[in-house]
């Protein structure tokens, strides 16, 4: 959910709970029931339009978000493949997905230009402190490797099926020319700590997503 979306939820719940539970109180003690279902039909329709309005926030946040890393309209399917790790209170975690590679990434991407390699990915408000690698097709730069190494790690790698073979298919991409790369990325010291990586194979028509937060 995004921070707008999050704002808006704590408004209304503000407004909710002060607002409304006083009014049904009193109309629950002088017996005026009509009045009361009526307490609690609306704020129970506002709130599912509100769930509504929110969910078309954070489609058009996402939108915007990926046109921003790609510079290209996106439109991503769902994953073929998906890992999500389980969180801790601050975030930390794993995340892994691979989609199948739109026709308007491949055409930017078959076409990469001074604007695409200097300019994109742009970091979203929430990635202000995060370092920014933009896109570079492999091979691999010798000095992103340890970057790589740690988003291709999880503690959970022999739990989840199939997440090795797509480390590997990366792996293989990376060495050979028509794989793109780039990230966001945060390091707590001299070693990598947080990276949002994405990898585009227009060999394999993949495209992989992954997060990582210790």
């Amino acid at each position: 959910m995004s921070d707008t979306s999050i704002f808006i939820w704590l408004i209304a719940v503000a407004v909710g709970v002060l607002g409304c539970i006083p009014w049904l109180i009193v109309s629950a003690a002088k017996k005026r029931w009509r009045s009361l279902g009526i307490q609690i039909a609306a704020p129970v329709l506002l709130f599912a339009a509100l769930l509504l309005v929110t969910r078309l926030i954070d489609h058009a946040g996402y939108r915007s978000y990926l046109n921003n890393v790609y510079d290209a309209s996106v439109v991503l399917g769902p994953p073929v493949f998906e890992y999500n790790s389980e969180r801790s209170f601050n975030g930390d975690g794993y995340s892994f997905e691979v989609y199948k590679l739109p026709d308007s990434v491949r055409s930017r991407l078959q076409a990469p230009d001074g604007r695409l390699f200097a300019d994109f990915p742009k970091r979203p408000t929430y990635r202000d402190h995060w370092e920014t690698k933009h896109w570079r097709e492999a091979p691999l730069d010798p000095a992103f490797s340890e970057d790589l190494s740690f988003a291709l790690s999880s503690y959970d790698e022999s739990k989840a099926t199939g997440l090795t073979e797509h480390f590997d298919n990366i792996r293989s991409s990376i060495t050979r020319n028509g794989t793109f790369y780039s990230c966001f990325k945060y390091d707590p010291g001299d070693y990598p700590g947080n990276i949002d990586l994405f990898i585009v194979d227009l060999h394999a028509g993949r495209i992989y997503h992954i997060n990582h937060n210790t």
